[in-house]
């Protein structure tokens, strides 16, 4: 009997380590994809040449990395700088931040 569940135990190790490995793996290529280094799609806007439809290029959201279009960001001023946002709620916390 012993034997047995020292059997099921490695069998359940290698087993989770399998699984463990096929979401690192899936992970990644979803992350691949949504690369903005013209590796895939950058945003829901852009294409992966790293522009957007119209031609202009894309503009990166400074609390959350995404890149979109600067004709879809939600907009805030801090001094000089015009900072672009994917969201409300992304730029909410961005200002939230840096308070």
């Amino acid at each position: 009997m012993g034997l047995r569940n020292i059997l099921l135990l490695v069998v359940g190790v290698i087993g989770l380590a399998i699984v463990r490995n096929l979401i690192r793996e899936i992970s990644r290529m979803m992350v691949r994809k949504m690369k903005p280094d013209g590796s895939g799609p950058t945003a829901q806007q852009g294409n992966s040449d790293g522009k957007t439809s119209g031609g202009g290029k894309l503009v990166r959201d400074p609390q959350t990395g995404t890149y979109i279009d600067p004709a879809h960001a939600v907009r805030t001023k801090v001094g000089k700088t015009v900072h672009y946002f994917e969201s409300e709620a992304s730029r909410d916390a961005f200002l939230k931040a840096n308070a």
